[in-house]
């Protein structure tokens, strides 16, 4: 029985079924993300499938993560649950599988917006980042803007 059981988590394995896990991004998540990266450098990146420059710049945050130190990164996927397997596989094309990722669970997605910055409508890609000491800034716009380069640069590691 334990012979069968390995063989099937390493089939499942092997076939990339292993579950990837989603966790869900409801009302009251960003403050407890927040809280929870407490004294460390925090960025929030949201994004979709839908979006096209969110899916251009998915290597580059690969990158990002990969190569700086001293940061925590969460993804925050804005699309339906519908759609999650086509997150789940652009995700694993650019190699972030194995980072932290959440997925919109609440249907009242202004109130998401409003608590990860007040003046935000939903527009993507979107990052919120959160200083040590807590305070947030958010930038609507790709990667390489230039407020996001001058950010990672005071407080993340190369």
């Amino acid at each position: 029985m334990r012979l069968f059981a390995f063989a099937l988590a390493f089939a499942l394995a092997a076939s990339g079924a292993a579950a990837f896990d989603f966790k869900p991004y409801g009302r009251g998540a960003f403050g407890q993300l927040t809280k929870a990266h407490a004294g460390r450098p925090l960025i929030v990146h949201f994004w979709s499938v839908t979006c096209p420059p969110c899916l251009v710049e998915l290597p580059q945050w690969a990158k990002i993560a990969a190569e700086k130190k001293g940061f925590d990164v969460v993804f925050v996927n804005t699309d339906s649950d519908d759609d999650r397997a086509r997150a789940q596989a652009r995700l694993e094309k650019v190699g972030l599988s194995s980072a932290d990722h959440y997925g919109f669970a609440d249907d009242f997605v202004e109130k998401l917006y409003f608590e990860a910055d007040s003046a935000w409508r939903g527009e993507l890609p979107f990052t919120a980042l959160v200083a040590p000491d807590g305070g947030v800034v958010t930038v609507t716009g790709a990667v390489d803007d230039p407020l996001i380069v001058e950010w990672l640069e005071k407080r993340v590691a190369k």
